[in-house]
């Protein structure tokens, strides 16, 4: 699969240059003639890198860049500014505003394809993105972890997985576990989008494996609706007679015929700086795996809660049944 670059500038003769030179070079190109068509387009390209004009009427690209890098979904896509001034003032600002890079017009083709690559090599260094999902990886999840644990600031951390997974994947095939894994990132997105803040963060730990840091206080309602919208999805990856039946038969490791249910759940554990103060990555990593441990020991959809102000506390695990709205958490 080829690289994904966006061209954001509102000379139609940059932009037909522009897209020449990456697609001259086996890159996806999309174009827009403006920063708000851009932002309107970026979450559905999803592009890797971004090479963005600053003189554009509407929002220059210094404002398109603050609204991308504000969003924990764009946060992490690389921006070129193209500009035909390279004084101090606009130094300061792309650093304010944390673009990338910069080249200056006119420039030659080698020039950029050279400034892209640095770019993207060393975005795909930092974050470790997944190539499947496109969040950030353990890199930055590291990152942002020793980050919060260090500021003193109030947070909430959840870990989902999906129960079973490997079941699943070894039945009905890679690819179909795959858009099983891409449901799960699309839940998570959608549920932060609409319950959370702008400085959430999501990030893939690899396979079924996904972690939330929240700011606020609204990280269990989250939790929660990533499990309902899961729900509410998973059953159109089951082939329409195993839905009916209600089962799937799979062979275990003895090549004894098991009966699995026809659904997929999560099991979700929830970390509260208000709750417990974790002092290191490695505490936090420790805590989660108990707590998922404790988790996957429990049928169905399951929140389990970190309530313990110290290791001889209790853990608190809640059930999730699905969609109802008015049973935040489920039953204790």
């Amino acid at each position: 699969m080829s690289t994904r670059v966006m061209v954001v500038d509102d000379d139609p003769d940059i932009r037909t240059i522009v897209r020449a030179i990456f697609e001259g070079d086996n890159y996806t190109v999309e174009t827009c003639p403006s920063g708000e068509e851009a932002l309107q387009r970026v979450r559905e390209f999803n592009p890797e890198l971004i090479v963005l004009d600053v003189m554009m009427p509407g929002m220059d690209g210094y404002q398109v860049c603050a609204e991308l890098k504000n969003d924990f979904e764009t946060a992490h896509i690389p921006v070129i500014l193209l500009t035909a001034k390279q004084d101090i003032i606009d130094l300061e600002r792309g650093v304010e505003h944390s673009i990338d890079d910069y080249i200056a017009k006119p420039f030659s083709q080698r020039e950029l394809l050279a400034r892209a690559k640095m770019v993207l090599a060393r975005t795909r260094y930092q974050l470790g993105c997944n190539p499947l999902t496109g969040l950030p990886g353990n890199l930055e999840i590291e990152h942002r972890i020793k980050e919060v644990i260090q500021s003193g600031r109030t947070y909430s951390l959840f870990y989902a997985d999906i129960d079973r997974f490997k079941s699943f994947n070894d039945y009905y095939g890679y690819a179909r576990g795959d858009s099983v894994i891409r449901l799960l990132t699309h839940c998570m997105i959608q549920a932060t989008r609409v319950l959370g803040k702008p400085k959430d963060f999501v990030g893939h730990i690899g396979g079924d494996d996904f972690m939330m840091l929240c700011y606020h206080p609204e990280a269990e309602k989250l939790a929660n609706r990533v499990i309902e919208l899961f729900q509410e999805g998973v059953a159109d990856y089951f082939d329409d007679a195993d839905r009916e039946s209600g089962y799937y038969e799979i062979k275990d490791r003895t090549g004894h015929l098991r009966l699995l249910p026809a659904t997929l759940t999560l099991t979700v554990v929830l970390l509260s700086s208000e709750t417990r103060t974790f002092t290191s990555l490695a505490e936090v990593a420790s805590v989660a795996t108990e707590l998922k441990k404790f988790g996957k020991n429990k049928a169905g959809n399951i929140l389990v809660a970190e309530r313990r102000e110290s290791p001889n506390g209790d853990i608190n695990d809640r059930k999730n049944k699905g969609p109802q709205p008015h049973a935040a958490g489920g039953e204790t």
